[in-house]
């Protein structure tokens, strides 16, 4: 390989490997996604990995387009939003841990759906700070960004 291709690779290789270390490491919607396949069974599984497809869309979208940053430089959104958060996952937490398996107390009749993913990652810190990295971070082809933007 020359010095030439392995400059230009450089870059490429570490922002793959830092995409694959923020990809690997469990947020919400994993640890959330294996609950609901537990509790509820595949075809559940299956509605709500459907709902964080479309919801990580939405996010990336979101922080491609600048909407995300424009609303989290307001503070008192931003904090209304991380308490929002915060409520949601407790709700989703007490959700999948009632949900009727052998070890749950109270038995619940209605899954986690698709809505519930589309809620998750759009109230998720985890996917924010990915599709902001993933778009901003290590610009690939800084000459044509849509180009870059459709690839990513």
């Amino acid at each position: 390989m020359s010095q030439h291709s392995l400059a230009a690779a450089t870059p490429l290789l570490a922002f793959a490997g830092a995409i694959f270390g923020l990809i690997i490491t469990p947020g919400p919607g994993v640890l959330t996604t294996a609950g609901v396949g537990s509790g509820y069974g595949f075809q559940a599984g299956v509605r709500f990995i459907a709902g964080l497809f479309v919801g990580t869309n939405l996010v990336a979208l979101a922080v491609v387009s600048g909407i995300a940053a424009a609303v989290f430089a307001v503070p008192y959104l931003r904090t209304a939003l991380i308490v929002a958060t915060a409520a949601y996952l407790l709700y989703l937490a007490l959700k999948i841990a009632l949900a009727g398996s052998r070890v749950a107390f109270i038995h619940s009749e209605t899954p986690l759906g698709a809505v519930n993913g589309v809620l998750l990652q759009l109230i998720n810190p985890k996917a924010y700070a990915v599709n902001t990295f993933l778009f901003s971070g290590f610009p690939i082809w800084p000459d044509n960004l849509m180009t870059e933007t459709l690839i990513k």
